[in-house]
């Protein structure tokens, strides 16, 4: 009985001896796999921490990137407005935002179509864009913005502002008409001047000749007639002639305030009120009596377009990032029919009943030889702007225009 009580024991310590073994074998399995979960974990925080440090930088490149796109965009001329595929405006650019003035504020995240602009077809592709209180010609432009994936993320409206562009083609075919018309006009004048001078000579004596009465009138208003008549042809070979203006520095403060002091007297005849809006504006190098002769003409055209009286407003200042000189005259007359617009700087075209036609004309010519133009606005029954545009390459001091 003993004997066999005794096997008993060994049997379990045999046993738990086994047990204590595989305990041991499965600790170091254990241990083992703990020492290569370590290892992979040290590799894992080393690989960790070389992605962190690839995405920072990827993240610091994408960040450059958008800085200088976001540069690009808001340096170009054109104006930009991006949109979502909800059509919802999520930013525009500078140029945007100074053609759209009022309307684009607080314009992101508005629909586009929410914005208080309006267009419509005005030639071709060109399309008139009213926005801010301004009007100008635009071409648009409308691209989608499309993922790796080719799925639509939104779109990229473009829109150029060829205003300019549309006046400096006008006054280019403008100026085709005006050469071909000068040279035309040349001839003339210098065909009929010389027996005009001889006419003009012999009514003059004719009228010394005669004793007071009915014949030294007639004979004195052919005189008058004939004095007119010379007076036109003057203007024209002024017009069909190169102007070469004698080029100092002009004060454009100042030739405004002397012609409006000028006509003051014809200003008041008319029951015409004068309005000056003088910003500082910096000289400018031109001929000073020609410039004056300029705006004489305007202020004398804009108080015709009154004939029962009303208000002229004189402003002066500059404009654009170039600051550009420039004075303007703004009436309240009856305004400038559209079809007309392009004929106004015509030689002999007038709307004047005893109008030669030369005025705009000149006058044109003349702020050509500065390197400038004349610019009109014009809306029927509200009245017209005409405005002196300096070119801001010929500041005072600067290189004559008529050396170039």
């Amino acid at each position: 009985m003993n004997k066999k009580g005794d096997d008993i024991p060994l049997a379990r310590v045999e046993l738990l001896n086994t047990a204590f073994d595989s305990f041991a074998r499965a600790s170091k399995s254990l241990e083992a796999s703990y020492q290569a979960l370590q290892n992979r974990i040290g590799a894992l925080t080393l690989e960790l921490r070389d992605k962190n440090a690839m995405l920072s930088e990827a993240l610091r490149e994408a960040e450059k990137n958008k800085n200088y796109l976001d540069a690009v965009l808001y340096s170009m001329e054109e104006a930009i407005i991006v949109l979502d595929r909800t059509d919802r405006i999520t930013m525009m650019n500078r140029a945007a935002m100074l053609m759209l003035g009022d309307a684009a504020e607080g314009a992101t995240g508005r629909k586009y179509s929410e914005l208080d602009i309006s267009m419509s077809q005005a030639e071709g592709s060109v399309l008139a864009l009213a926005a801010g209180g301004k009007k100008y010609d635009v071409i648009v432009g409308d691209a989608p913005v499309v993922d790796s994936d080719g799925d639509l993320r939104g779109r990229v409206i473009q829109i150029k502002d060829v205003t300019r562009m549309k006046q400096m083609e006008a006054l280019h075919e403008r100026n085709k008409r005006l050469i071909s018309l000068g040279e035309m006009a040349a001839k003339i004048v210098h065909e009929v001047r010389n027996p005009l001078c001889s006419i003009e000579l012999f009514a003059s004596m004719l009228e010394r000749d005669l004793g007071d009465g009915k014949q030294k009138e007639l004979a004195a208003g052919i005189s008058a007639g004939i004095h007119s008549l010379n007076n036109i042809l003057t203007n024209m070979l002024f017009f069909a002639r190169p102007h070469r203006p004698a080029f100092s520095d002009v004060d454009l403060k100042e030739l405004a305030g002397e012609v409006l002091r000028m006509l003051s007297p014809f200003l008041e005849s008319r029951k015409i009120r004068a309005e000056k809006a003088f910003m500082a504006a910096p000289a400018v190098r031109g001929d000073g009596e020609l410039l004056k002769q300029i705006l004489m003409n305007l202020v004398i055209n804009a108080v015709q377009a009154m004939p029962e009286g009303g208000e002229i407003a004189v402003s002066l200042g500059v404009e654009g990032a170039a600051k550009t000189p420039f004075i303007e005259v703004r009436d309240e007359g009856a305004g400038i029919a559209p079809e007309l617009m392009e004929k106004i700087f015509d030689p002999f075209f007038s709307t004047k009943e005893k109008g030669t036609g030369l005025g705009l004309a000149i006058a044109s010519k003349i702020m050509q030889a500065h390197g400038g133009y004349i610019r009109v606005s014009s809306e029927q029954g509200k009245g017209s702007t005409f405005g002196m545009c300096f070119s801001a390459m010929c500041p005072a001091g600067g290189a004559d225009a008529s050396r170039r």
